[in-house]
């Protein structure tokens, strides 16, 4: 019975997560068209504004992306002119992507947007409760096997 209980804790536990993340992404679907945007656009832009300039192995490993997603991302993002490839510093051999003066401007446009519908979405949470779930978020996220760095 013990048995029993655990495996729909975890059922219900994981159907709560995919569920949470489906309702948040559809809260933040408009949001996200009133600046030209898809999630996954957002997501890259703002990776990219936190962390300079990444190869497309990294940006993957921290944005969770697939291959085949972050490509089409990366290649719409670039023709807009928000994102741009070049040559790294460090290694010429080496290709970097990072934000565009444009890709810079858009971020900081739509920051207070995005920041204004994170509030509202939130806003029956109290700041304990978003650290708790950010914690036991956090501490669920260590225990799943993460990306390798360099692989993709």
């Amino acid at each position: 019975m013990k048995h029993e209980n655990q495996n729909r804790e975890n059922q219900t536990l994981v159907l709560a997560l995919l569920r949470s993340q489906q309702l948040f992404l559809r809260a933040m679907g408009p949001v996200f068209r009133s600046a030209g945007l898809t999630a996954s656009q957002w997501d890259v832009l703002e990776t990219l504004s936190n962390k300079q300039a990444l190869s497309i192995n990294d940006l993957m490993r921290l944005t969770l992306s697939t291959s085949g997603n972050l490509d089409v991302v990366v290649k719409n993002l670039i023709q807009t002119g928000l994102v741009e490839k070049t040559i790294d510093e460090t290694d010429r051999r080496a290709r970097v992507l990072r934000l565009t003066p444009a890709g810079h401007q858009k971020v900081a446009e739509f920051l207070p947007t995005h920041n204004r519908a994170l509030d509202q979405i939130f806003s029956g949470l109290s700041a304990h409760d978003k650290r708790e779930t950010i914690k036991m978020l956090n501490r669920l996220r260590k225990k799943l096997p993460q990306p390798q760095k360099g692989r993709t």
